[in-house]
């Protein structure tokens, strides 16, 4: 045992980190990544070891800030011992083999995630594992349930029918469940709606109504909130909800990965602990989609209602077109622009008509109505009433002048041929606006002007680039050039790439 004095280090990976000096190390027989045992007092807490030849003092151990909200101060002395490797990480090894897993292991493996007795790398090769093999209908249902139970289960009074609206993801743009939810709580229709943040797309729901109104609400704000307006617009990760969920997705962010299994466990999961009985999923598909064709998509839904009955949730799923952005901006402002566009009876097409059909479905499924009572209460605008009155209680403000948060460096790209848009490239889209600082950059991002099929004229616009600084314009023009996201193709069958 190895008696050393604590200093904070101000570090902050996903996971609590001590870093000992290599000398400290040897005498330990301790290697990077390896876990120790931190004793203080009479307590005890297992964590993870990196080395350091300068930052860290022999003698010494660096705390990260995770490590030190066990309650230890800097300059307490401590006693180090070598730890054993968590179960969960021969479970790991197991399913990267291809291995089915059983529910106690299943459960340990989100016991130890829930505990951050997992590494970064044995988290990457969870989702890696996930990844190749996914899971089978078993484990996704015993996942599933583990998830659920490591945070709070929401209880609503009185057995209220508590309704949810969520996307899988992939599509560009797409920011249908603003509008879905404030059309179903103006119906009556109890809808305390958690949103995630982006991992692979230019906004999450969660970082564009960021610009209207704090989402980080704990579960107290969430129940006075709904219990006044009948909803609200939280981030999930603010509140204990399946909280491993939310380390999984950490380790999803790297690598740009998004298993179709912990998909469905990570959204169903998060409902069912909220209190949600009633869900709609909307699903899209096509090209550069997460589901790339509309048999894998029916297959996908089948998974959420299977396990969405093992949990006593009413699930739906609507099957939607994912082969081009919906709406016309991408990126959290732009979103916002076109949100309130719709709200107020105008707005892209594709996006107010997406939004009616899911609200259809959604007031169906819990007998409220259908696709002609939600657009009755959209063209009357009570949804826009209902979405300001739901931004006021978050602490937001109507009326806000969304284009004075627009980056304020700007580029038009123009055609330079006429010909009809044959392809839009979802990645492509995805990446520029990224690059140019979304999600990140509220105000960065990109408008479209134009939509598959549509014909276009040598020197009309086809999308505007927002960025928040010159260099972040630049490196996304710069990426425009390798290849562009809008295709044209000219009237002889040639296709050009417009720059």
């Amino acid at each position: 045992m190895l008696e050393l004095k604590v200093k904070f280090i101000d570090i902050d990976p996903n996971y609590p980190l001590v870093i000992l000096n290599k000398e400290d190390m040897a005498d330990i027989a301790a290697n990077t990544t390896d876990r120790v045992e931190v004793t203080y007092g009479n307590k005890s807490k297992i964590v993870v070891v990196d080395s350091t030849e300068k930052l860290v003092k022999k003698g010494y151990i660096g705390l990260n800030r995770k490590a030190m909200k066990y309650g230890i101060t800097s300059g307490t002395k401590v006693f180090i011992d070598p730890a054993e490797t968590p179960e969960s990480v021969e479970y790991i090894k197991k399913k990267l083999k291809g291995i089915e897993l059983s529910r106690k292991e299943c459960n340990t493996i989100i016991d130890d995630i829930n505990a951050n007795k997992l590494s970064d790398i044995e988290l990457g090769a969870f989702v890696s594992a996930i990844y190749v093999h996914d899971y089978t209908p078993k484990e996704l249902v015993a996942i599933t349930e583990r998830m659920v139970s490591t945070g709070i289960q929401f209880k609503w009074k009185n057995n209220t029918v508590v309704a949810d609206k969520h996307c899988i993801g992939g599509v560009p743009g797409n920011r249908t469940t603003p509008i879905v939810i404030a059309i179903a709580a103006t119906c009556g229709i109890t809808i305390p709606k958690t949103s995630s943040r982006a991992i692979t797309s230019p906004a999450g729901t969660a970082d564009t109504l960021e610009v209207f109104c704090n989402v980080n609400l704990t579960m107290k704000q969430i129940e006075k909130i709904v219990e006044k307006t009948g909803a609200c617009f939280a981030w999930g990760g603010s509140v204990d909800l399946a909280p491993s969920d939310d380390k999984i997705i950490k380790a999803e962010y790297p690598l740009s990965l998004d298993p179709e299994g912990q998909l469905i466990a990570s959204v169903l999961a998060k409902k069912k602990a909220i209190g949600s009985n009633a869900v709609v999923i909307d699903i899209p598909y096509g090209f550069e989609s997460k589901v790339d064709s509309l048999e894998n998509a029916e297959k996908l839904a089948g998974k959420f209602k299977m396990v969405g009955k093992k949990l006593d949730m009413n699930v739906d799923c609507a099957i939607t077109h994912g082969n081009q952005p919906i709406g016309n901006g991408i990126g959290p402002v732009l979103e916002c622009i076109d949100i309130i566009e719709v709200l107020n009876g105008r707005g892209p097409d594709d996006l107010r008509e997406k939004c009616l059909e899911l609200a259809g479905i959604l007031l169906r499924l819990v007998g409220k109505g259908d696709i002609k009572t939600a657009e009755n209460i959209l063209d009357s605008k009570k949804a826009l009433k209902k979405f300001n009155d739901i931004i006021v209680m978050q602490g937001g403000k109507k009326d806000i002048d969304l284009y004075k948060l627009l980056g304020k460096y700007k580029k038009t790209i123009f055609a330079k041929s006429n010909g009809k848009v044959t392809k839009i490239f979802n990645k492509q889209i995805t990446r520029i606006a990224r690059i140019a600082g979304a999600p990140k950059d509220k105000g960065a991002g990109i408008y479209l002007y134009t939509k598959l099929d549509t014909n276009i004229k040598k020197g009309d616009r086809l999308f505007d680039i927002y960025a928040e600084t010159e260099f972040k314009l630049k490196h996304a023009l710069y990426l425009l050039k390798a290849k562009n996201p809008v295709l044209i193709e000219a009237k002889k069958g040639i296709l050009v790439e417009e720059i």
